[in-house]
C-alpha cells in the first residue's frame, strides 16, 4: 500500500522544475527530489511546508523532520550561505515542533538580489520513493500555504 503525502508552498512565486534550478547539485537531484520556486521579490514570510520537528536551522535554509522516513529541506536562494545571515530572520530553533504553514523565517530578498545571488528556492523531499515527487499546481505559479508537492515515502 502506498502512502501519498503533500506539502504546501513555503512562499509564493513561479514554479521551477528541479532539473532547471541554476545549481548543478540541486538540478541533478543530488540532495534529493523536489521542485523549486522563484519567489516574487520583496520582504517575504516563509512558512513551513509541513508539520514536523525542526532538525536544522540556518539563515538560508531549514530542515524539517516530517516523520520517521521523510525530511523536507527548504533552501532559500542559491549561494545565499555567503550572505552570512544578512537578509534573513530565523523564527524557530532546532528541536521545536512546527505546524504546516506556520511562519519559519523572514526573508528580505533585496539583500540577495543586490549581492547577485539567485532567489530560486529548492524544496527537497528526502526519503521519497524515486520518481514519486510531483508538482500539484496546474499553473506556472504557486501561492504560499497552498498544496505544492505530492510524494510517496520510500518503503522501509
Amino acid at each position: 500500500m502506498t502512502d501519498s503525502r503533500q506539502i504546501v508552498a513555503p512562499l509564493s512565486g513561479s514554479l521551477v522544475a528541479m532539473s532547471a534550478v541554476p545549481d548543478p547539485v540541486f538540478a541533478a537531484a543530488m540532495v534529493g527530489p523536489g521542485a523549486a520556486i522563484e519567489p516574487f521579490p520583496g520582504g517575504l514570510t516563509v512558512v513551513a511546508p509541513c508539520a514536523g520537528t525542526i532538525l536544522k536551522v540556518q539563515p538560508h535554509g531549514i530542515v524539517i523532520q516530517r516523520d520517521e522516513q521523510v525530511m523536507i529541506v527548504v533552501h532559500l536562494g542559491l549561494d545565499t550561505v555567503k550572505l552570512k545571515g544578512r537578509g534573513f530572520t530565523e523564527l524557530l530553533r532546532a528541536g521545536q515542533h512546527v505546524d504546516q504553514s506556520q511562519p519559519i523565517a523572514l526573508w528580505n530578498t533585496s539583500v540577495a538580489t543586490r549581492a547577485g545571488y539567485s532567489l530560486c528556492t529548492p524544496i527537497v523531499v528526502i526519503g521519497a520513493q524515486p520518481g514519486s515527487v510531483h508538482i500539484i499546481p496546474q499553473s506556472a505559479t504557486v501561492e504560499v500555504g497552498k498544496p505544492f508537492l505530492r510524494y510517496t515515502p520510500a518503503s522501509r
